[in-house]
């Protein structure tokens, strides 16, 4: 077996890791009101300009797209052509996007070529990331296909992702944020967080009041996660929207209950920038595969 892995830009991750050369990815695309289309990107100088243009109060939201289906063509043939025969496809949660299914269908075309088996993530950012983080370790390791798939199923079972937004506006217009409807009309400024549930729109879990009473719930969250898995190491991830400081006090938190526990932080691109607003971060939790320890 020879193994590429495909997926879609809403995993951002990590330069070192995309310069692997058997990972192929697919980028989401935003509509701009002044009708200028771009790539998403996390490049910070990108994002600063982003959210001063567009994303002012009384602006018009930008409009997502997935990648086209040019893009899986053109990716699906690369792989072939280098060499490739079996692809692990890693997409965006199916509750907020269509990647997954548009992924499938053009797969289709080339399962005489290519033995394809897709995830449909929980979410986006860091949990995609870890996911495709193990599965390169297993690929590395020589594992079989069949051990990847079972092994990488389990721990989209197992894996948590949560997203703590400042404000609901933007994911209210986007569509994506329909257990924020009640608290629309509320006079009291809330934290909300919401957790990604396969097959469904993310729910609402509970509003907060302060940043630090949020990433203290975030954090004894984390610890409980842990001791679920007394026999696994756990990977934790933090994506925000241009907000580092906000996501090193959420990491500074979860590492007072679990000093020893690694905490990755990583940017979140245009696309859900424009759904999240700025200062939201996202929370991904993850066992880690005795395959690859």
């Amino acid at each position: 077996m020879k193994a590429a892995i495909l997926f879609d830009s809403s995993a951002y991750l990590e330069a070192s890791l995309k310069e692997r050369s058997d990972l192929f990815q697919v980028d989401f695309t935003l509509a701009l009101p002044n009708g200028e289309i771009i790539t998403e990107s996390t490049d910070e100088s990108h994002l600063e300009n982003f959210f001063e243009q567009w994303m002012q109060e009384g602006t018009e939201q930008p409009k997502t797209a997935q990648p086209n289906v040019q893009d899986y063509h053109t990716a699906f043939q690369k792989i072939i052509d280098e060499g490739y025969d079996t692809v692990f496809g890693v997409y965006l949660s199916s509750s907020v996007s269509g990647t997954l299914q548009t992924a499938y269908s053009i797969g289709q075309e080339y399962k005489d070529k290519l033995t394809i088996h897709n995830f449909d993530a929980v979410g986006l950012s860091v949990n995609m990331e870890q996911l495709i983080v193990q599965m390169t370790r297993m690929i590395d390791a020589g594992k079989s296909y069949e051990k990847i798939k079972d092994e990488m199923t389990w721990l989209m079972d197992q894996s948590r992702f949560f997203i703590a937004i400042e404000k609901h506006d933007n994911l209210i217009k986007g569509g994506r944020g329909r257990a924020l409807n009640e608290l629309e009309n509320n006079s009291f400024k809330t934290l909300p967080v919401l957790e990604y549930v396969p097959g469904d729109m993310p729910v609402l879990t509970k509003t907060f009041r302060t940043n630090k009473n949020r990433n203290r719930s975030l954090a004894e969250l984390t610890a409980d996660y842990q001791k679920k898995y007394p026999d696994y190491k756990i990977q934790v991830g933090i994506g925000h929207t241009l907000s580092e400081d906000k996501a090193l006090r959420l990491k500074s938190a979860i590492q007072e209950l679990l000093p020893e526990q690694s905490v990755e932080i990583r940017m979140i691109g245009t696309a859900f920038c424009s759904h999240l607003g700025k200062n939201a971060l996202s929370l991904g939790l993850m066992p880690v595969t005795k395959e690859v320890e």
